[in-house]
């Protein structure tokens, strides 16, 4: 059967994306991700978006990384299908309740343009500092802050240049640490650059390194908040090799804003 996409990235982050409100298209949604995730022999992406209908939001979002695992939660995957959504409801609505694994989120579409949308995301999960630790690696310590926002990250501040830090080798290993079994972590290196911003890479439990990653964005931004090396109640930047997340953590309130793009649609071959 052919089963229509969207090809949307995050700064980078890229789902294919499939319309599952009108009733389920793909069931080995597993098998169907590690096909067309693919970059050789697929679409190529981080992961696949698909969405649900739900009775109590707009929509559900479920989202399956490259190797197949379901995550709990993706923030730049929830910009990324509230831009869907506004395209299928021909821009006529801005704001969604998006249902999760993780709990509900809310989303407004901020500007739309030539298939680029703002986004801004109000993040009504779980946002839970479990505090502080430290796993070694390559025969080298790091100190780690532990964040569940749903999903899990070990949020590693770091005065080595995140730029030049073998992040996929690293990052690979620390997921895989029995320390984080079974369900293993994603993990942020970070650099602070002053109060109100800071440099990172990911490594994402289930899709390696990515170019950019929402909920890790707010995991650092709760960890350096809670240890007082972030502003509270301010924008803060988070730089990373696919652009620019700006977030505003009160203590308690966690909003959101970046950018989401379709960048093209298709059909695929997909029999079960």
């Amino acid at each position: 059967m052919e089963i229509n996409f969207s090809k949307i990235h995050g700064l980078g982050n890229d789902f294919v994306v499939v319309n599952e409100l009108k009733g389920e298209l793909v069931k080995d949604k597993v098998g169907f991700a590690k096909k067309f995730c693919n970059r050789n022999l697929g679409v190529g992406s981080d992961g696949v978006l698909f969405l649900c209908s739900d009775e109590a939001a707009d929509f559900r979002m479920r989202i399956f990384n490259s190797d197949g695992s379901e995550a709990e939660n993706c923030v730049n995957g929830l910009r990324c299908v509230a831009l869907q959504k506004h395209l299928i409801d021909g821009s006529k609505k801005n704001d969604y309740k998006i249902e999760t694994l993780a709990g509900p989120v809310n989303a407004k579409i901020l500007s739309f343009e030539n298939n680029i949308a703002v986004v801004e995301i109000e993040f009504l999960g779980k946002k839970e500092f479990k505090g502080k630790d430290s796993v070694e690696v390559n025969g080298k310590e790091f100190e780690y802050f532990f964040v569940d926002v749903g999903n899990p990250h070990a949020v590693i501040f770091m005065k080595e240049q995140v730029k030049d830090f073998p992040v996929e080798d690293t990052g690979h290993k620390i997921e895989f640490h029995e320390k984080f079994s079974p369900s293993r972590t994603n993990t942020e290196f970070v650099n602070i650059v002053s109060k109100n911003e800071v440099n990172m890479r990911v490594h994402e439990r289930g899709a390696c390194e990515t170019m950019a990653c929402g909920s890790g964005s707010i995991a650092i931004v709760i960890a350096g908040v809670s240890q007082g090396l972030l502003a509270k109640g301010e924008w803060i930047k988070v730089n990373q090799p696919g652009g620019t997340i700006e977030i505003n953590f009160d203590g308690e309130n966690v909003m959101l804003k970046a950018k989401a793009e379709k960048v093209f649609e298709g059909k695929l071959e997909w029999s079960e």
